[in-house]
């Protein structure tokens, strides 16, 4: 396991001091969210859902220049469509996707579960389990990535609220991939 002196948690707990400072709600999500419930898996960036607004542009990017390459641009632009901008770090050239939240129920809920843990040193805004399980079987249905769907069962195999997984499988049209992932644990 790596510890707090590896880059992507050095990186990640830089980028979470700067938003807080802003007063500005996240979680982290994606591959590195699975260190803190399963096992680690190399990861390339840092994937953290941000809950933004349009007046929040100019003070991402006055947070992060000039240590941070932020295309001013694509803030905006995130932020309006809720999709996706990334900021990269200069000295490192490591990148942080960073996610708009959605004006979603399951985006919501995700949201209001997530959990302040003591990530390596700090505490960081984390999601859930469940609903990193729920998030990775979506991309997965989107991507056909079985990378998502291999995080999806080394997740699983550490136990999780079923009924919690179930329900939001069902509603959002993934529980499928759910059922193929449980029964590849089994075999």
């Amino acid at each position: 396991m790596p510890d707090k002196n590896y880059l992507p948690i050095q990186i990640l707990h830089d980028f979470a001091e700067r938003i807080e400072r802003l007063n500005i709600a996240y979680m982290l999500t994606g591959s590195m969210a699975m260190m803190n419930y399963s096992l680690y898996r190399f990861t390339a960036d840092v994937n953290v859902v941000l809950e933004l607004k349009s007046e929040d542009a100019k003070r991402i990017i006055g947070v992060f220049e000039p240590d941070y390459y932020v295309p001013h641009n694509a803030v905006s632009r995130a932020i309006f469509s809720e999709k996706m901008f990334n900021v990269i770090h200069h000295e490192t050239a490591f990148k942080i996707d960073c996610v708009i939240k959605k004006q979603t129920a399951f985006q919501e809920i995700a949201f209001e579960r997530r959990s302040r843990t003591d990530f390596y040193g700090r505490k960081i805004w984390i999601i859930t389990k469940e609903d990193l399980i729920i998030s990775k079987l979506l991309w997965a249905k989107d991507s056909l990535s079985e990378k998502q769907l291999t995080d999806v069962k080394n997740l699983a195999k550490t136990g999780f609220d079923a009924g919690y997984v179930e329900k939001w499988t069902n509603e959002l049209g993934v529980y499928k991939l759910l059922a193929q992932c449980r029964k590849e644990i089994e075999e």
